[in-house]
């Protein structure tokens, strides 16, 4: 195995173990991240430490306060409506380039992810089959600069710190992401347009009721 290979699989385990923390608020909202403390306790070097960092900063989950260092990034009302509009238009632009032309194929990846979902048992196996749906969605509208910017989206992973590593139950979810394919596979646009807005809107609504109850942020 070579010293690149070696290298990445560090970085990637320092980035994976750091994310969760964030994500579950084991290092809660305000809590100022040392690199040189997180690699004595990782056991590792600076260098995939401050790797793994500077991926969190850029997917949003970190800030950077200049001379101070690393903080946990809270997540706030505005940065989840912000996010969820961004999403929503996102996602409506991939149908409309995606609608008339979604293969039997697609169709039936999304019957998988549909099944995946709704068994799923456990938050890591939700959150997965989850993004692997929507991601599915966009993907449909070939371009690939689309794809990336909603794969790196910090409204998916605000979502995940919402939940707090619980799993989230409820026929709608199932219900929603078959009506957007039901949609898609009836190449009826205003359809598309309307069981995407809901879904979002849905996503939306949770997410701010949380913040709320949390009293203002997570």
């Amino acid at each position: 195995m070579s010293d690149t290979v070696l290298v990445g699989n560090l970085n990637e385990r320092v980035y994976e173990e750091l994310r969760t923390r964030v994500l579950t608020r084991r290092e809660p909202a305000g809590a100022k991240l040392s690199l040189h403390v997180l690699a004595a306790e990782l056991g590792v070097s600076r260098s995939p430490v401050h790797h793994a960092l500077t991926r969190l900063v850029s997917e949003g989950l970190l800030t950077v306060r200049p001379r101070r260092g690393y903080y946990v990034a809270p997540v706030t009302a505005q940065a989840v409506a912000e996010g969820y509009d961004v999403r929503l238009a996102l996602e409506l632009l991939a149908a409309e380039r995606a609608i008339g032309s979604v293969s039997i194929g697609q169709l039936d990846r999304f019957a998988e992810l549909l099944e995946a979902t709704d068994a799923a048992i456990s938050h890591e196996q939700w959150d997965a089959a989850n993004a692997a749906f929507h991601e599915h969605q966009i993907d449909l509208a070939g371009n690939a600069l689309l794809s990336r910017f909603y794969r790196e989206l910090s409204v998916n992973l605000m979502m995940q710190v919402i939940r707090g590593g619980h799993l989230e139950r409820g026929e709608y979810l199932v219900t929603e992401h078959r009506a957007i394919v039901d949609a898609l596979e009836a190449r009826d646009r205003e359809s598309a347009r309307a069981a995407i807005t809901r879904h979002v809107e849905t996503g939306r609504r949770i997410a701010l009721e949380a913040i709320e109850h949390a009293g203002g942020s997570l």
